[in-house]
């Protein structure tokens, strides 16, 4: 009798969130807080992808990110609030946001690029099964590809907002990815100022389920499998996920959206209950008494609400009836302002093994986007070139401390010689950025200083 009610608890959890319970925690599918016992299933195939990313790179460089990996996975979640009871749940995605990437996905599909990442990379076995992607800001695929980004963002923010309970701002979102045969993904938390997230399954060739396992907040696994149209919302910053076991098919296509929090007394900052200095010191307070989540059932019941209130109305007409390929004379200014562009890169260090970033940018993007002060500062120092280096999409510091949200970082960039009018291959400046993310502070300091608006292109 009591398996019995054990089994009915399970069904009754896939059958009403979308998931299905393991029967397992942490470690035991692929290391996550520490290495897998060697009883563990996960413990072969971690031999397995070590060695293959030691003959791809050095064993000394795949084992620091390992390092790094399961640190942050042990580390980070303890001094972050959650906003959901388990973390985690599937629904179908809102029309508002999965129309226009399917449009976009099977538009672009045959021209996507090969995804490069740092040496001793293990968030995928990218050394075995190379993952593409189809960039939303690649400047071959405009003005779709930004009208489509904008879109995404809009179509789901009411639908984690609902699910959360939280005010949010848009804070990455890079392209479709296109996962390959035998890919494995590695169990890991995402980087801040990703926190409420989705999964948005897109399209797929597969010849068996490539389920998403996640680790909620009860500490347990589960599996979450995902078809297109359907989305997985998380809270990427406490909940561990990854597909450790490799995909059986040809492809698997899904865009990863992110959100932050804010303050809900003030929509100018953050939530205090993201702990972005978790990694460099001690908590000197102890934390916020939040009220306790809603239970998992009435949160996504909420989302599920949204979603199905978001119906895909089509582009705004701007210039127009309908998205069209990039004049030819935008095309060329854009290369024009790469080419120029190019000149000024320099060579720093790779990006931290969290950024999933397409093109991989500089640490001093990397510290402007997390808005710390002090790695903008150190770095700048080191490298004074750094403060206006462009990313491939031309994304200067400045940009991304613009898209932050963050004052003191933007002070600090123009204090340093910062280009204020330099734009991204969109052709947005900083000042535009900052007021399409509503970051009043920073907008108004940028107009204090003379800085010029300009907006994207496609605009």
């Amino acid at each position: 009798m009591r398996l019995i009610i054990i089994v009915l608890v399970a069904v009754a959890a896939s059958d009403e969130g979308g998931y299905v319970p393991t029967g397992h925690g942490v470690d035991w599918s692929f290391p996550m807080h520490h290495a897998s016992p060697p009883f563990s299933p996960g413990a072969a195939a971690y031999g397995e992808f070590l060695e293959g990313c030691a003959k791809a790179f050095s064993m000394k460089s795949c084992k620091a990110t390992e390092e790094q990996r399961m640190e942050m996975n042990r580390e980070q979640a303890k001094r972050q609030r959650n906003y959901t009871s388990l973390g985690f749940g599937r629904i179908r995605a809102p029309e508002a946001a999965y129309a226009p990437a399917r449009a976009f996905w099977e538009a672009f599909r045959e021209r996507a690029s090969v995804e490069t990442w740092p040496p001793g990379n293990t968030y995928t076995n990218n050394w075995a099964a190379a993952s593409k992607m189809v960039s939303l800001e690649d400047g071959r695929f405009q003005p779709l590809g930004l009208r489509t980004k904008r879109a995404i963002w809009d179509g789901l923010k009411p639908t984690l907002e609902a699910w959360t309970g939280a005010k949010l701002k848009a804070t990455s979102l890079y392209g479709i990815r296109v996962y390959s045969e035998g890919a494995v993904l590695n169990p890991h938390l995402d980087r801040l100022p990703l926190v409420t997230s989705a999964i948005m399954q897109i399209d797929q060739d597969v010849d068996e389920p490539w389920p998403i396992e996640v680790v909620g907040h009860d500490g347990r696994a589960y599996n979450v499998t995902l078809t297109p149209g359907d989305v997985a919302l998380y809270e990427s910053h406490t909940i561990i996920h990854g597909r450790p076991y490799p995909l059986k098919g040809q492809f698997f296509a899904n865009i990863f959206v992110h959100f932050i929090p804010l303050d809900p007394t003030d929509d100018s900052k953050n939530d205090p209950g993201v702990d972005f200095a978790w990694g460099r010191e001690q908590s000197t307070e102890s934390r916020r008494d939040y009220p306790a989540p809603p239970p998992a059932a009435v949160s996504l019941a909420a989302a599920d609400r949204a979603a199905r209130a978001s119906p895909w109305l089509g582009f705004p007409s701007v210039k127009g009836d309908a998205p069209v390929p990039a004049p030819a004379t935008l095309a060329a200014d854009r290369a024009a302002r790469r080419e120029a562009a190019s000149k000024a890169k320099i060579a720093g260090p790779p990006t931290r093994a969290t950024e999933h970033k397409f093109f991989v940018p500089g640490e001093a993007h990397y510290a402007a986007k997390m808005g710390d002060l002090a790695g903008v500062l150190d770095q700048v120092k080191a490298h004074p070139a750094a403060v206006n280096a462009p990313d491939e999409n031309l994304w200067t510091p400045l940009h991304e401390a613009a898209r932050a949200g963050v004052v003191g970082v933007v002070e600090a960039l123009v204090q340093a010689g910062a280009d204020l009018g330099a734009r991204t291959i969109s052709g947005a400046t900083a000042l535009f950025i900052a007021r399409q993310h509503n970051h009043h502070p920073i907008v108004h300091y940028l107009e204090s200083i003379g800085a010029p608006e300009i907006a994207d292109d496609e605009l």
